[in-house]
């Protein structure tokens, strides 16, 4: 009885360390990884991305005001150029916001790791540290009886990992010191065998959840940025892509601008 007893209790502290793994993994990669990934590739794809998005706006907004000029043309009427574009900012607003909202993100990415410092490796290994105890500490997973102002702690804690605040989180762990109780390592010695089997349960069952959580980060946008980052070949492939690509658009754009230029001259002779 007592060698099941210990196996279960072993078995036990395994499961809770690996629930504290993963939680780490998952705000490493949430907190991390993700934002760096979509910030290199704002900066080596996105931007390219974006202007093509941008010309391929500007050939449709080109095509379609040719064809409202050459419709008003066909019925015999002076083009009214200027009714024509309060058309078109009516028809294309949606597609401007969103290339307003795509270029600000992009923005604030850049303006977000182009200004951060970077920490030395002491720094780094610290951060990630801080971070390790304070979840042990803190996270409302671990801990989901804890009173609000650990939780405010919690998320403070997780935006200064996410930006690189060390001295954030230092002033954090000196102030959540009170919530490092025994409660963090449940005392399992006064529990049965079948109260130490309920225990394992619960904590598998919350096991699989999270790990479930962290496989699907892991084939979910943007930490499968990875698959283009990190091959050199396939990176520049897809600029030269993305270039041939914006350079079509502007041909386009060129080509409407000749005809409009053409039906109005038309219409003066």
């Amino acid at each position: 009885m007592e060698t099941g007893t210990v196996t279960s209790k072993e078995r036990l502290a395994e499961v809770r360390q690996l629930i504290i793994d993963t939680l780490l993994e998952i705000d490493n990669i949430n907190l991390q990884i993700n934002p760096h990934l979509q910030a290199t590739y704002a900066k080596t794809i996105g931007y390219l991305e974006n202007d093509l998005y941008k010309w391929q706006l500007k050939a449709r907004r080109t095509k379609r005001k040719f064809t409202l000029a050459q419709a008003e043309a066909n019925r015999s009427d002076a083009i009214q150029l200027e009714a024509i574009e309060v058309t078109l900012d009516e028809e294309f607003a949606a597609w401007e916001e969103q290339l307003s909202n795509r270029m600000a993100e992009q923005l604030k990415l850049l303006e977000t790791f182009s200004a951060a410092r970077p920490l030395s490796p002491s720094e780094e290994r610290e951060l990630k540290a801080l971070h390790k105890k304070l979840i042990k500490r803190l996270h409302p997973d671990l801990h989901p009886s804890q009173p609000e102002e650990a939780y405010r702690f919690f998320l403070i804690a997780q935006t200064a990992y996410e930006s690189g605040d060390v001295a954030t989180l230092r002033a954090i762990d000196l102030s959540t010191e009170d919530y490092e109780t025994a409660d963090d390592e449940p005392d399992l010695t006064s529990l049965n065998e079948d109260d130490l089997e309920l225990e394992l349960t619960m904590a598998e069952a919350q096991l699989t959840i999270i790990q479930e959580q962290l496989d699907r980060l892991k084939v979910s946008f943007p930490y499968t940025l990875t698959e283009i980052l990190d091959n050199p070949a396939r990176l520049t492939k897809r600029k030269h892509e993305l270039e041939a690509e914006i350079k079509a658009q502007k041909e386009v754009v060129a080509s409407y601008e000749v005809k409009l230029k053409e039906l109005l001259g038309s219409q003066q002779c």
